[in-house]
């Protein structure tokens, strides 16, 4: 073996039996995101699930004081919240907190869990699912407010195509 042969591959980082992926890389600017307003809330796709193979979506969500979804929880996936601005009240299971920017929160699937902006300006948040999917949920309930469909029913049957369940508030 000669020297050159030894040397790691950089492309692979020594592993020669690096198998090159099917997957794209992807640059996504604020610009670029799609913009859609499921539940009246401003959000922002920066990674489709169709993306990143399925493996994961993430949204930016910007919410306004006094805004937030009440109890629910998602069957098939897991959850990532990182607080980028404002202040939020936090539950999650049986743990409830108040926090601000840089909290992250890991929520995993059959928890249930809610969060409200309780400060006095527009926070925002971003949000990874793991597999990914929210961003598909969240489209499709922008697109029924859009068309004027939205109703208590049709809601219900978008939250059981994707494998989540708002609770009744408390």
């Amino acid at each position: 073996m000669t020297q050159q042969s030894r040397r790691p591959n950089p492309r692979t980082g020594g592993n020669n039996d690096a198998r090159p992926s099917p997957l794209q890389a992807t640059i996504v600017k604020p610009e670029q995101a799609l913009a859609i307003n499921p539940f009246g809330l401003d959000i922002k796709v920066l990674l489709t699930t169709e993306a990143t193979g399925g493996a994961i979506s993430v949204l930016m969500a910007n919410i306004k004081p006094g805004e937030g979804p009440g109890d629910h929880v998602h069957f098939n996936q897991e959850e990532i919240f990182f607080i980028v601005e404002g202040t939020y009240d936090l539950t999650v299971g049986d743990q409830t907190t108040t926090a601000g920017p840089g909290t992250i929160v890991f929520i995993p699937r059959n928890v249930v869990h809610r969060f409200k902006n309780v400060g006095n300006t527009i926070g925002s948040m971003l949000d990874w699912s793991l597999p990914g999917g929210q961003d598909h949920y969240f489209k499709a309930i922008s697109e029924l407010a859009a068309n004027g469909g939205f109703t208590g029913e049709k809601v219900m049957e978008i939250n059981k195509k994707f494998d989540t369940n708002i609770l009744a508030a408390h």
